[in-house]
């Protein structure tokens, strides 16, 4: 017996099938009417079409035994498809994923990571977003939630909330929120401390730096007092100067929950406060008077902190050298040479511009002393450690360790320039005739650049009841400018020396960069269209050649 039209019926089921699949990016809804109808029609067409072949291969061997064939077709494809969507639920647990977006979006810095894993108590994270059809607030706040799901994965002490602010207006007010971006505003919040972060501009999303240090700060018991010497002409923390201005290293400080200040030491009453936690002195272009020095060192016997930042000098004049006090002071009492000169490199251009890099190749053949860097940075030290960003230093001195420690020192080199750059010692000639020549009295390459050093003293007597004074010299200033913060490199050094210098051992790590990337605007219907070119299309034109093969095969058969 046969079934009338089953033929017709299976070709049927296959092209409603093919109509569902597209009709599905069109509606984006399984169970929109017109492809939910199609699939039940598909479902109808094609068990009518099975039991058509049945029918006609009941009682006849040969067409009974191509029914079967066709069964076993169908089970088996049926099967493929079981294990595919095992192997991909097996996969997708593992929740793995490479980043191959340029602004990291599937990844997290080693800052944020760190700073997640070691959350002791439970910080919320209130997403303040508009429900509207703006297509930039609905990117702004997809991103949002898309990084905070990925931060969730390292701690299970983050909880986040979704609001809008015209709904949720006591919540608004609760949180002390005096004006909400309209594309978007989240308030990172711990016990009583709280962060307020305003997304905006171009491609609006939740920063990774702005949400890490936001943590920091809700996290954090105390902010560390840090003050920066002034009355020697030294780069100012207020000075917004875009070339020459200190205010971003001020305003990254503050970001990280630092208290940031200026500090002038009296003549007349030389002292350094006792609430300071870090003592910075960024480019003076003078030397300080003996009843600073005294005061510092009174600071740092009751386990100070201090980070100094120095330029090459200009001042030439010998009999000024001759009563110098912070370099005499800094290598008696801690064993930190400070050279009288200048690093320097054959380049006939940017000769004075020194770039750091954690690559070996060029050290291939420097003495076996050096194998404890990895590249331009010590291997030893928690501030260098794991290095893995260029630093760009531009017009440094030379900055080493003493042969001979005074006691109880430690000290080691943090950064070394490439064995190509000397310390030109005629200065001199340099500056006025800007000629430079490697000889005996020259600082051979590769040139220290920066030291850390660690005094213990006598915990009883110090005020914080600290047992070590910590020191970090760098023989440059530049890189820490407004014009050279921006460098990665420069930022996380920067940051990694303070966080050490304070103790916040939790913060040494690779900060987060803000790479920015603007956003394809598509409407509705053309993401669909795309979404419809790159999937349906190729597969219906692969299934369309099939289908004409095995009728071009028939014909000629």
């Amino acid at each position: 017996m046969k079934l009338p039209g089953a033929g017709l019926a299976g070709w049927m089921a296959i092209g409603l099938v093919l109509l569902a699949a597209n009709l599905l990016f069109v509606y984006a809804d399984v169970f929109a009417i017109p492809v939910f109808l199609c699939l039940v029609a598909a479902l109808l067409s094609g068990g009518y079409a099975l039991i058509g072949v049945f029918m006609a291969a009941k009682g006849r061997a040969r067409e009974s035994a191509r029914a079967l064939g066709g069964l076993n077709a169908v089970v088996s494809s049926v099967f493929f498809l079981g294990i595919c969507v095992v192997i991909y639920l097996i996969v997708a647990s593992w929740n793995a994923s490479w980043d191959l977006t340029r602004e990291g979006l599937r990844s997290l810095s080693p800052l944020t990571i760190q700073v997640l894993e070691n959350m002791d108590k439970p910080v919320t994270a209130t997403c303040f977003f508009l429900e509207s059809d703006d297509e930039m607030v609905a990117i702004a706040r997809e991103k949002t939630l898309r990084f905070l799901d990925l931060c969730k994965q390292y701690t299970d002490q983050l909880t986040v909330e979704l609001l809008d602010p015209t709904v949720e207006k006591l919540k608004v007010e609760d949180l002390g929120i005096t004006h909400a971006s309209p594309q978007g505003t989240v308030v990172i919040r711990s016990g009583d401390r709280k962060r307020v972060i305003t997304l905006s501009g171009g491609s609006p999303r939740l920063e990774e730096r702005d949400f890490t240090n936001a943590l920091i700060n809700v996290l954090r018991e105390e902010n560390p007092k840090v003050y920066f010497l002034t009355g020697h002409q030294e780069r100012d923390i207020l000075n917004q100067d875009p070339q020459e201005g200190g205010s971003m290293l001020g305003n990254l400080l503050s970001g990280e929950s630092y208290t940031v200040d200026r500090l002038a030491i009296k003549i007349s009453d030389p002292e350094v406060p006792a609430d300071c936690d870090l003592l910075v002195i960024n480019k003076p272009s003078s030397d300080l008077h003996p009843l600073e020095i005294e005061a510092i060192n009174r600071y740092m016997d009751g386990g100070g902190r201090m980070l100094i930042l120095l330029d090459p000098w200009r001042n030439i004049d010998p009999a000024v050298a001759a009563r110098e006090q912070l370099r005499p002071w800094l290598e008696k009492n801690y064993g930190v040479l400070v050279g009288a000169d200048v690093v320097v490199t054959d380049a006939k251009e940017n000769r004075f511009d020194i770039e750091l890099r954690p690559d070996d190749a060029p050290f291939s053949e420097v003495e076996e002393g050096f194998l404890s860097f990895r590249g331009c940075f010590s291997k030893n030290h928690p501030v260098t450690a794991r290095f893995e960003q260029n630093i760009l230093m531009v017009a440094a001195r030379s900055v080493t360790v003493s042969r001979e420690l005074p006691e109880k020192v430690g000290a080691d080199i943090l950064l070394r320039s490439l064995p190509s750059f000397w310390g030109e010692t005629d200065v001199e000639r340099l500056i006025k005739a800007g000629v430079a020549s490697f000889d005996e009295v020259d600082l051979k390459g590769p040139v220290p650049l920066a030291v850390a050093a660690v005094r213990q003293v006598d915990r009883n007597s110090s005020p914080r009841g600290r047992g070590e004074a910590r020191l970090i010299v760098v023989g440059d200033t530049d890189f820490v400018s407004n014009a050279y913060l921006s460098v990665p490199g420069n930022l996380t050094f920067i940051l990694n020396a303070v966080a050490w210098l304070c103790e916040s051992e939790d913060l040494l790590a690779m900060r987060p960069t803000a790479l920015e990337m603007t956003p394809l605007m598509l409407s509705d219907v053309e993401r669909r269209t795309v979404a419809w070119l790159s999937v349906m299309l190729g597969l219906q034109a692969v299934l369309a050649a099939t289908i004409a093969m095995i009728f071009w095969r028939k014909k000629h058969q």
